[in-house]
């Protein structure tokens, strides 16, 4: 799976010596599963995935004034997992519905901050969560 996305969070920081701000954008992830399920009926299947993941994030740092002052941007590899329940609702149909979290571990940054008086060493968690819901059409060759 390959999804492009405008994930943003803005959250607050008030913490002495550094006031200020840390704002998280996602351009994008990707993930490549196994999943294995169990036919609770002959046409609905629930299933659990799991595998490795990758993502884009950039982390910025800003002061109280809103300027920036360190920066932390790469692609991370992580890994995956989730469960959904898929219906088969016509010969060749079905609908699925499914939930995935994706772990990325931690970003750590260093700036220096407090007007130039001190460094600041900050760590940011990079997780995504997701869920999925769409229909399938099962093509025979």
């Amino acid at each position: 799976m390959l999804d492009a996305t405008s994930l943003s969070n803005r959250t607050n920081i008030s913490a002495v010596p550094f006031t200020g701000a840390v704002d998280s954008s996602t351009h994008w992830f990707d993930t490549l599963t196994a999943r294995g399920g169990y036919l609770v009926q002959s046409n609905v299947l629930l299933y659990a995935q799991g595998g490795a993941a990758w993502t884009n994030t950039n982390i910025t740092f800003l002061t109280g004034s809103g300027a920036q002052v360190g920066e932390a941007s790469n692609d991370r590899t992580g890994w995956t997992v989730g469960a959904g329940v898929e219906w088969m609702f016509a010969p060749q149909w079905s609908l699925f519905a499914e939930y995935n979290f994706m772990g990325f571990g931690t970003q750590s940054a260093s700036f220096t901050g407090c007007g130039g008086t001190c460094v600041v060493n900050a760590n940011a968690n990079a997780n995504v969560q997701n869920v999925l819901a769409g229909v399938n059409y099962k093509f025979n060759f």
